[in-house]
């Protein structure tokens, strides 16, 4: 039966938005802003299938009380490892266990791997359920990725690339990543029983819609139950507008769920439109919530304020790098910092506030949770707005006391401290990670 969307109340509607898959862009604080807003369900940043493996082999060696004997710091260096353990996990990897448990179980979590080894992918497929198992993981789906446009998917030969070259392999990748879970059930008793991840995939267009539906067609019978689509080819990447009325034959061609994603949807209404015209069972958003991460209850949202609020989750949830935090407020402000053509150096105008402010953001110094409130607070101050509540105490910020207080933070009560303990926990790991 076709879903209308008059039928469709605006509480429906939230729980069909699904937070896309986003390299530095879908960790664990963004997660928990987005679910503030009506947004359940969120995939995980994409995982090399290698490195979740590998990670999983040092986690094995806590002690019964779940410490580590040494750094894992310096043992666990590849970005992906580190998401695994602190941020699919819930846990940072630089805490002691009292301190360490930071529930990541609160809605639905599908986590996303990439590659294009099916033995390699069925052991991190086994990785994540064992977690499940162990950690009280609420892991809701395993997906592939076969959608990915970029370079990095071309020099690994995963995501679109793996579709389009060798859609055989991404079959066997998928049957394999099937027979994990279904071999998992079967291995573990009936007292340790656990509800099984659905197995996933996303892609995009391929040359042509039956291209397309035939290979969709293929990965529902090589063990996929939930399909992704986004609805551009790999050549087009993120421009120009979604091809819906394919999206919606692949939906009709399809028995199983299909999730419609690459859609321009700003709002709630947008969703619903976009319901409508494809029929699919829910919509994947990325752009548009990096934007504004309140878009489904306030299309005009306070970039000062959401900045402010991703920088306190991110205080309870520190990222990897702090390149998660340089990109989503990058997107925050982008509309209102970033000039509105490409031009020649030599024709910017550096005088103004707003491209300083736009290129400042850039800047590697930029390192710490306190810097990225400075630089907030010095956008509120050139833009005349309202400053929010969380920056309110902070000294008077400039473009020279963001470089200078790189290694401090402030506190409301005693002001500028040292921030040695609190770097343990953040930003050692967000500097450090890649050097």
């Amino acid at each position: 039966m076709e879903t209308s969307k008059s039928s469709l109340d605006d509480q429906s509607i939230c729980e069909k938005v699904i937070l896309a898959p986003m390299v530095r862009g879908s960790e664990l604080a963004f997660r928990t802003m987005i679910r503030r807003y009506g947004v359940t369900h969120c995939f995980s940043p994409m995982l090399r299938a290698a490195e979740v493996v590998k990670a999983f082999q040092i986690w094995k060696e806590r002690d019964d009380n779940g410490n580590y004997n040494t750094d894992l710091s310096t043992r666990v260096t590849h970005e992906d490892g580190i998401l695994l353990l602190t941020d699919i996990c819930g846990k940072n990897i630089m805490a002691t266990s009292d301190s360490s448990t930071q529930s990541s179980s609160e809605g639905i979590l599908t986590v996303q791997l990439c590659g294009c080894c099916p033995e390699k992918l069925y052991s991190a497929t086994r990785v994540l359920m064992q977690l499940q198992l162990t950690e009280n993981l609420q892991l809701h789906g395993i997906d592939l990725n076969l959608g990915c446009p970029q370079k990095c998917a071309q020099d690994g030969c995963f995501g679109a690339f793996l579709a389009e070259n060798q859609p055989q392999l991404a079959l066997e990748c998928v049957a394999a990543m099937r027979r994990a879970i279904d071999s998992f059930e079967e291995s573990t008793s009936s007292s340790c029983r656990l509800d099984l991840p659905r197995l996933s995939c996303k892609i995009r267009l391929l040359e042509t819609d039956d291209e397309t539906i035939s290979f969709a067609k293929n990965l529902q019978m090589a063990g996929c139950e939930i399909l992704a689509l986004h609805c551009r080819r790999r050549i087009e990447k993120h421009n120009g507008k979604p091809n819906l009325d394919a999206g919606k034959k692949v939906v009709n061609a399809l028995s199983i769920p299909v999730v419609i994603n690459g859609s321009e949807a700003n709002s709630l209404k947008d969703v619903a439109i976009t319901l409508e015209k494809t029929q699919a069972h829910s919509v994947m958003i990325a752009r548009d919530f990096l934007t504004n991460p309140r878009m489904l209850i306030q299309e005009n949202a306070d970039p000062a304020f959401l900045a402010a609020e991703y920088l306190d989750c991110c205080e309870r949830y520190p990222p990897p790098s702090a390149l998660y935090i340089q990109k989503h407020l990058r997107w925050i402000f982008r509309k209102y910092l970033q000039p509105e053509r490409k031009m020649e150096e030599k024709d910017y105008d550096y005088n103004d506030w707003r491209l300083r402010l736009w290129t400042f953001l850039a800047r590697p110094f930029l390192e710490t949770i306190y810097q990225f409130r400075q630089f907030v607070a010095l956008y509120v101050k050139f833009n005349g707005s309202e400053l929010p509540a969380s920056l309110s105490n902070q000294p008077e910020p400039s473009f020279k006391s963001i470089r200078q207080y790189r290694d401090q933070t402030y506190d409301s009560e005693e002001g500028l401290v040292s921030e040695v303990e609190l770097e343990k926990c953040q930003t050692e790991v967000m500097v450090n990670l890649f050097q």
